[in-house]
């Protein structure tokens, strides 16, 4: 597997921890290499890797890193590697002669391989008190694996709504409200450049599910449970069904339709309301700039379908492990905690990444409805016999914004499903 490589040398000057856990309290590295130094002991450089395969990190964890050789001494090597087979590839260099990962930054989706592939350690440097203060549950629950806390969660991607205040006041409470703006819709002056009311890219299962998502269960709360699987409620076929309903209305061609040109005719003023994903508020805030400063937009949660059909956003939670095989566990576990708790605070503005943690100010006074949206979401499962589930369901959208069946779709994507995990029992 190639690798590019990011090295950061850290020099040797402080630290491990004050760690304390069940009333016992470790020394300090650092308090170690004083008194290895008073006795004339040579002390041996601490070392740490961490692999991550999104290269929109390299600045923050650069920087990252090099504060954490002010504070803890020690010296890490980040290596961003191919997202190709990762959980694959980091077993295999863990067992190898040469070692694998100290820590690795992973989705919710791919913590359960890692768990049962014995790559995970516990997470066990926050108080419960910690915790509750410094995450949503959904956070925590996205790094619960088998009953415990398996990883330090770290950032989250999710859908919702953006409208453009220049044409509305206000966020729609369902999509029928839009209809009705639709219907009573009038070309004016300050509309004239509007071409689309509601546009979102049709073809991405990402910003589709929140159709469905109130209506199935993915596995429980922490995504994790074969026993708790629901993919064919009556409800999912009535809103796949309203789904169908709105190609009459916004005929939007789904071979055509990309993310990019859906967010590109948002800032460009021709769409009135459309589904964005997190990594979009970085792009509307550089066009906001090059505008004069003048904001053009607001975020709200993901609208219902209709009074009686409740919706919510799909999301996916990156968490960083430690890795156990580590011969450094204590030490991989406080830059776990450095990275995603205690200097997370440079994480967005350096890689236009949410992070989970909730003790982070914001520029934008907009940027907590992401929070709320994350928290009233459908995170991606880690059952790996569900893995084929996005594949199909995508497929089925694909299918049902053309016409096909409804109820057709939704059966034969549950039964392939249902039978996969029946046949891994």
């Amino acid at each position: 597997m190639r690798h590019t490589i990011y090295r950061r040398a850290i020099a040797i000057l402080v630290v491990l921890l004050v760690f304390a856990q069940m009333g016992q309290v470790a020394f300090s590295y650092h308090r170690k290499q004083q008194e290895a130094a008073a006795a004339g002991q040579e002390t041996e450089r601490k070392k740490l890797t961490l692999w991550y395969t999104d290269e929109k990190l390299n600045a923050y964890l650069v920087e990252a890193a090099a504060a954490f050789e002010e504070e803890y001494g020690a010296e890490v090597t980040l290596q961003l590697v191919t997202a190709v087979d990762y959980i694959e590839h980091i077993n295999t260099a863990s067992i190898s002669d040469l070692g694998g990962p100290d820590l690795f930054i992973t989705s919710s989706e791919l913590l359960g391989k890692a768990r049962l592939a014995g790559l995970t350690v516990e997470n066990d440097s926050f108080t419960a008190g910690e915790l509750k203060k410094d995450f949503p549950q959904k956070a925590i629950d996205a790094a619960t694996c088998g009953g415990k806390l398996m990883a330090y969660p770290f950032y989250f991607e999710t859908c919702f709504l953006l409208y453009n205040t220049n044409y509305v006041d206000s966020a729609p409470d369902t999509i029928d409200e839009i209809l009705d703006y639709a219907d009573n819709y009038e070309a004016t002056e300050e509309t004239q450049n509007v071409e689309n009311i509601f546009k979102w890219n049709v073809a991405d299962i990402f910003s589709n599910f929140f159709f469905i998502s109130n209506y199935v269960n993915l596995g429980g709360e922490t995504g994790d449970d074969p026993a708790q699987v629901q993919l064919d409620a009556q409800e999912v076929k009535d809103c796949l069904a309203y789904y169908q309903s709105l190609n009459a209305f916004f005929a939007i061609d789904a071979d055509e339709v990309t993310t990019d040109s859906v967010l590109q005719e948002f800032i460009d003023g021709k769409t009135v309301y459309t589904i964005a994903k997190t990594d979009a508020i970085a792009k509307l805030d550089a066009a906001v700039a090059e505008q004069g400063g003048e904001g053009f937009y607001g975020i709200a949660e993901v609208p219902d379908l209709t009074g009686d059909l409740a919706t919510k956003g799909l999301s996916v939670t990156n968490s960083v492990v430690v890795n156990a095989y580590s011969k450094e566990r204590e030490l991989s576990k406080e830059f776990a905690r450095y990275l995603t708790c205690e200097r997370v605070q440079d994480l967005y503005p350096m890689s236009d990444k949410m992070p989970v943690c909730l003790n982070v100010d914001y520029e934008n006074s907009q940027m907590p409805v992401l929070l709320d949206q994350y928290e009233n979401s459908v995170e991606v499962p880690k059952l790996t016999d569900l893995s084929n589930y996005w594949i199909e369901m995508e497929i089925a959208f694909a299918n049902i914004w053309k016409g096909n069946d409804v109820n057709t779709e939704v059966d034969a994507v549950t039964q392939k499903v249902m039978q996969q995990l029946q046949t891994q029992e």
